[in-house]
C-alpha cells in the first residue's frame, strides 16, 4: 500500500506536470505566430542547427498546431485528474460539487501559470523562447504524430472539398510575418513611413471584401439621371461633393454611373455627361475593386449580387485606406 504522503507528492508532481505542459504548449504556438521568418531563414543558412529545425516546422504548421492543440488537452487531463485525485485524498471522498468548487479555486492558477504567463513570455521573445524547447518539441511532436496525423488529413479533405488549394492558416501565418518585415523595414530605415503605411494597407485590404467599404443603395447621396445641369450643381453645392452619383428615372436603386461637378462648370445647355459605372461582383476583394476602377479611371463601382445593385464603392475611399496607419502597429519585433 501506497503511504499517504507519496500519493500526496503523486498528485502534487501530476498537477506540476500538467501545468508545465499547458505552459509549454500554449507559450509555443503564440511564439510559433511571432516567429521572424527573415531573421529564422538567415539563421539557418548560416549553420544554425536548430533554426533549421524550426524553419521545418515553420513549413508544417498545420501539423505543428495539431500537435499544441492535443498536447493542451492532455495538460488539461493531467490537471483535472490530479484535482479530482486531491479531493478524494484530502477529503476522503469526491462529489460533483466537490469537483465544481476545486476545478473553479484552481482556474486562476491553470489560467496564470499555464496560459496567461507563458503566452506573454513567448510573445516577447518567441525565437530564443522556442529554441529552448526545440527538443521536447520535437519529441512530442513525434510522439503524438499518430494522433496528428488523422487531424491533419482531415483539415485537407476539407480543403479539398472547398476548393481552396492554400490552407487559411497558411495564408494568416504567412501574412502576418510579411506584415512583421515591413515593420521592421521601417524601424530600421529601409521603407519611409509612408511606404510602410502603403504596404501595411495592401496587407490589410487584400482579404477584405469591397462590401466592407461599400455605401449601401438607400444611403447614396445621388440624383436621378434626368436632372438638369443647375439641379445637379445645386445638390452638389449643398453636400459638398465632387462627383454625384446618378441613379435610372424612376428607379433609386439602379445607380448606373456618375457626373463629375468640374464638368458642369461652363457648359450651359449641353447635357451632363453620365460616366459608366463598372460593375463589381459582390465577392470582389478590395484590392481588385480599385485596380478596377483604377484602369478604367472611374471614381466609383456599383457592387452588384444577382444583377441587384447593393451599393456603390468609392475609388478615392479605397485609395484612402491604403495610407492609413496600422492599427496596433508595434514598435517592438520578436527576438
Amino acid at each position: 500500500m501506497i503511504p499517504e504522503w507519496a500519493e500526496t507528492l503523486l498528485v502534487l508532481a501530476v498537477f506540476v506536470v500538467g501545468l508545465r505542459l499547458s505552459a509549454f504548449f500554449s507559450g509555443s504556438e503564440t511564439g510559433f505566430y511571432r516567429l521572424s521568418l527573415p531573421r529564422l531563414s538567415i539563421d539557418a543558412k548560416a549553420g544554425d542547427g536548430k533554426a533549421g529545425k524550426l524553419l521545418w516546422f515553420v513549413g508544417r504548421p498545420t501539423e505543428f498546431v495539431a500537435t499544441c492543440l492535443i498536447g493542451n488537452n492532455v495538460a488539461n487531463y493531467l490537471c483535472s485528474g490530479a484535482i479530482s485525485s486531491g479531493i478524494v485524498l484530502f477529503l476522503g471522498g469526491s462529489s460533483e460539487f466537490l469537483e465544481i468548487a476545486a476545478t473553479i479555486v484552481m482556474s486562476p492558477v491553470i489560467f496564470v501559470f499555464g496560459e496567461l504567463l507563458p503566452k506573454g513570455l513567448y510573445y516577447m521573445v518567441p525565437y530564443s523562447s522556442l529554441k529552448r524547447g526545440l527538443f521536447w518539441l520535437r519529441f512530442v511532436f513525434v510522439l503524438f504524430y499518430p494522433l496528428t496525423w488523422p487531424i491533419v488529413q482531415l483539415t485537407r479533405l476539407i480543403e479539398w472539398f472547398s476548393g481552396d488549394s492554400r490552407p487559411l492558416r497558411d495564408v494568416a501565418i504567412g501574412r502576418n510575418r510579411l506584415v512583421q518585415l515591413v515593420d521592421q523595414g521601417r524601424r530600421e530605415g529601409v521603407l519611409t513611413d509612408l511606404q510602410s503605411r502603403l504596404a501595411n494597407g495592401l496587407l490589410q485590404m487584400a482579404p477584405q471584401q469591397a462590401t466592407n467599404s461599400m455605401i449601401p443603395a438607400a444611403r447614396i447621396l445621388g440624383i436621378a439621371e434626368t436632372s438638369t445641369r443647375d439641379q445637379m450643381l445645386d445638390f452638389a453645392q449643398r453636400f459638398g461633393i465632387s462627383e454625384i452619383p446618378v441613379h435610372q428615372a424612376g428607379d433609386d436603386t439602379a445607380w448606373q454611373g456618375y457626373v463629375m461637378v468640374a464638368e458642369l462648370q461652363g457648359t450651359t445647355g449641353i447635357p451632363p455627361q453620365i460616366h459608366a459605372m463598372p460593375t463589381l461582383e459582390y465577392r470582389t476583394s478590395k484590392l481588385e475593386a480599385l485596380h478596377r476602377l483604377q484602369s478604367q479611371a472611374a471614381a466609383f463601382g456599383a457592387v452588384q449580387k444577382n444583377g441587384r445593385t447593393l451599393g456603390i464603392v468609392s475609388r478615392n475611399g479605397l485609395i484612402e485606406q491604403l495610407f492609413r496607419p496600422a492599427l496596433g502597429a508595434s514598435s517592438a519585433g520578436p527576438v
